[in-house]
Parts: C-alpha cells; structure tokens; sequence
C-alpha cells in the first residue's frame, strides 16, 4: 500500500473516535506530512465540521462524568492533553459544572466500601479520594464535614 495523503490519514484516525484539533495536528506532524497539508486538511475537516474543539469538549465532559464522578480539575487536566484552548475548556467546564450530587454519590460509596475504617481517619482519606477525582477543595471540605456530621 503506497503513502497515505492526509485527509486519508486524517478520516482514518476520525474513524475510530473523535479528535480535537490539535489532537489532530500533532498526529499529522508524526507522520511527516508537510505544513501545507496539515493546515489544508486541518481547514477542510473544521470547515465540513468533522473537527469542533468545543463540542469535542462538551462531549468529552459529559462521557467522562457518566463513566464515574469526576471533578473540574481532573477534566481540566485531560482536555488540556487532548489539546484543547484554555478558553474553551472554561466555558465547557462552567457549563458542565459540578453537581453537588456527583461528588455527594462518590463519598457515599467511598464510605460503604469502607466502613471498617477508624473514625478518626475518615476525614483525611475521604478528603484524598476525592481530591484525586479531581474535585476543588472547598466543595471536598463540605461534603466530607457534612458525611461525618450524619455519621455522628
């Protein structure tokens, strides 16, 4: 099979998820094909909507919140590996924020799956597994003191 041109290259990778933009760019760079070429092909699939950061954005959030509880930090971190613009990650992130509920339902799981642990250590372990789900810490620090309040 001879060389790949980019759009080819381009609906292939498309095929199997979607891409954000500089998502797709990078991939482009690694298989060496020309500046020209990238940004002709980087314009055609914007321009026929087969490339959309932010609704790239939008999707990403609402699939990565229904596999599990997640906070803003840690999409935030992901959408800014998949190359998003800082500005589109914060409008996708203040429209897609943070439910009460969302992180409420992971400490109470987190707390049936661990009931054996002392009292005492609940707060500062609790606080951790959330905080690694990437949730900010006053939202944390409230949800945990309210858990213990009712466990008292």
């Amino acid at each position: 099979m001879g060389k790949l041109k980019p759009l080819e290259y381009a609906f292939y990778l498309l095929k199997s998820r979607d891409r954000s933009i500089g998502e797709m760019e990078g991939k482009l760079r690694r298989k060496e094909f020309s500046d020209e070429e990238i940004s002709q092909t980087l314009k055609f699939l914007t321009q026929k909507n087969f490339l959309d950061d932010e609704k790239f954005a939008a999707n990403f959030v609402r699939f990565k919140k229904t596999i599990k509880p997640v906070g803003k930090y840690y999409l935030q971190n992901k959408l800014l590996e998949k190359k998003i613009p800082k500005e589109i990650i914060e409008k996708t992130l203040v429209e897609n924020a943070d439910l009460p509920s969302e992180i409420e339902e992971l400490a109470d799981r987190w707390l049936r799956k661990n009931i054996k642990i002392p009292p005492e250590k609940i707060y500062g372990k609790l606080s951790r597994h959330l905080l690694s789900r990437g949730f900010e810490w006053e939202k944390v620090r409230d949800v945990v003191t309210e858990k213990l309040k009712k466990a008292t």
